[in-house]
């Protein structure tokens, strides 16, 4: 979905711009989800699991710009994606069309700045404008900070997948599935 432009103002006094993805992004963004995935064990692929080409990659970010119940969302800073986005429907089928995913993933280098709170309100108020009435999401065990960011924003913990990743190491972390109720 295409949604309006946003801009805020960051802890250290620059501008961030929350918008839409556009095929024009696709190198940045492959660029990007290499990144965030060597900074942290908590996202679900590695560095080099990113093997999207571009002209795949600007199809997925056209679809996704076109398709009226979903998202994805970058937060630009300085002309540099620093995270993104992203709400995904569940499915068109009446008895679960009201729940949507939410994923989201900043740079190390932007934690702390206030980019994750703004895109978690943005896209919420985005996915209740898409009448989803639920949000859902899985974070990893020992993911603290982003837990409690889920939690701030009323995500409650519902359920859990033990052993749900395994690292190269042979090690495993388990997996908490948490929910947002969008409607009164």
């Amino acid at each position: 979905m295409l949604f309006e432009e946003k801009k805020i103002n960051l802890k250290d006094g620059r501008i961030c711009i929350l918008r839409s993805v556009a095929a024009k992004d696709a190198e940045d963004m492959i660029a990007y989800l290499r990144m965030v995935s060597s900074e942290t064990p908590f996202l679900l692929r590695n560095e080099d699991e990113v093997t999207y080409t571009v002209e795949a990659e600007e199809e997925l970010l056209e679809n996704k710009r076109n398709d009226p119940r979903e998202i994805m969302m970058v937060a630009e800073v300085e002309g540099v994606i620093a995270g993104n986005c992203g709400i995904a429907s569940n499915g068109s089928l009446r008895r679960v069309c009201h729940r949507c995913g939410f994923a989201i993933a900043l740079k190390e280098a932007y934690w702390n700045m206030g980019i994750g709170s703004a895109m978690m309100a943005y896209a919420l108020t985005l996915a209740k404008e898409m009448k989803y009435e639920q949000v859902e999401l899985e974070v990893l065990d020992g993911n603290d900070r982003a837990k409690r960011l889920y939690e701030r924003f009323e995500f409650r913990e519902t359920g859990k997948n033990i052993r749900a990743v395994k690292y190269d190491d042979g090690s495993y972390r388990d997996e908490y599935k948490m929910v947002k109720i969008l409607t009164d």
